[in-house]
């Protein structure tokens, strides 16, 4: 498949933003230990998704006379896969508080029931003026330029908040307990991580759909933590690294003739699993060299003390 570099140009600056903003919150919800919770929330931007095309199409019929055109259907798609995060953290939350019930099951449970809402409102609201394809796996050669100024915004406003609150959410993120014990406000830091993810998962919705985006948000800055003994280093490599890997995911869909958030995904995993084979071949080495020092030390001190006799 030929594409010209005038069509590629739009796809082109989106994934290349989306991914420093997926890298950049990722590495955030890493060390905050909320990839799970970004999971569980990457399928409760389905439904809302949904809700946003329906809301778009009857508005523009009822109050135009016309259908909606594609730059009103991609905004009230973010807007309403943004709204459907709200009750959707409020149940995770809730259900945590049950007795017996862990945050991972709250998450779990959220997850499913947001695929499975978004699956029921596609049939019943069924024919939609999108298909359902694009609510799953993201369309990044149709995005529009509210997309990209959207996921612009988005990313200005997260390097922002890390400038001025990020020393405040990592002292949170080691240290719970100390932050507490300064009379730090833990709601605060909750609230901004949350708000952090919930805004990155919705830029990534067209792009790479309601099911992708978790793999470019977790998967870079998973690859890259073995790797850095700081989080300045993790936050400056993790974006970079998740904008390399869309960009190539993106020219290899093209080239390959493929879904590309399918092909984006694909890369992000082959990052973290090339990542996690070379740090286990260098710890091997490093416990393998460590072994043979820890032996030729004894095998001399035992010489030495035969020599004393």
């Amino acid at each position: 498949m030929s594409i010209g570099l005038d069509i590629l140009l739009l796809p082109i600056i989106e994934v290349v933003l989306m991914g420093l903003l997926a890298g950049l919150v990722g590495a955030v919800a890493l060390v905050h230990r909320r990839i799970f919770f970004t999971e569980s929330l990457t399928h409760a931007t389905f439904p809302g998704a949904i809700v946003g095309v329906v809301v778009a199409a009857w508005s523009s019929q009822a109050l135009l006379g016309q259908r909606a055109d594609f730059t009103l259907l991609s905004a009230l798609v973010l807007v309403g896969a943004a709204l459907m995060c709200l009750p959707m953290i409020w149940l995770m939350r809730r259900l945590s508080q049950v007795p017996g019930v862990s945050s991972q099951s709250a998450a779990g449970v959220v997850l499913t029931f947001g695929f499975a809402l978004g699956y029921f409102l596609n049939k019943w609201f069924s024919p939609l003026p999108l298909k359902v394809d694009s609510f799953l796996a993201g369309s990044v050669l149709n995005v529009s330029r509210v997309d990209v100024v959207a996921v612009g915004v988005v990313l200005v406003l997260t390097v922002l908040a890390l400038m001025v609150a990020g020393r405040f959410l990592i002292f949170y993120s080691f240290d719970p307990l100390g932050y507490r014990a300064s009379g730090l406000r833990p709601a605060w830091a909750e609230g901004t991580v949350m708000l952090m993810i919930t805004l990155t998962i919705v830029m990534l919705v067209p792009a790479v759909g309601t099911i992708l985006p978790i793999a470019l948000i977790a998967a870079p800055a998973a690859a890259l933590a073995p790797w850095t003994s700081t989080m300045r280093r993790l936050l400056v490599a993790a974006p970079l690294l998740g904008a390399a890997t869309a960009l190539v995911g993106l020219l290899a869909a093209v080239r390959l003739s493929l879904s590309a958030g399918g092909v984006i995904a694909v890369a992000s995993g082959l990052v973290y699993v090339i990542s996690a084979v070379a740090h286990w071949v260098v710890m091997s080495k490093t416990r393998v060299r460590i072994l043979e020092r820890v032996t030729s030390g004894g095998a001399a001190r035992a010489h030495g003390s035969q020599l004393g006799e």
